[in-house]
């Protein structure tokens, strides 16, 4: 389990990331609560047809997730393929 690590102390820039945040999270009509651990960070990890993992994605809290990188990373395993 990782948890959550500050990229910067700077409260201006603290502030400023969150303000960025909470934009993108209202222009997906997405809404959070205070309900459990909000400090543990996920991740997606592909895997290939043999069970082994193949690439890893591990979450940035604050930032986008990279849906192309993904797609590749799966089109890449789909047809067989060790690297993108």
């Amino acid at each position: 389990m990782r948890k959550l690590k500050l990229t910067t102390w700077n409260p201006l820039r603290l502030y400023r990331g969150y303000k960025d945040m909470s934009k993108r999270l209202k222009e997906k009509t997405l809404e959070g609560n205070l309900v459990g651990e909000g400090l543990v960070q996920g991740g997606i990890i592909i895997f290939g047809k043999d069970g082994k993992p193949k690439y890893a994605y591990e979450e940035e809290t604050g930032s986008e997730i990279p849906v192309d990188d993904i797609v590749a990373a799966l089109n890449a395993v789909k047809s067989g393929k060790d690297e993108l």
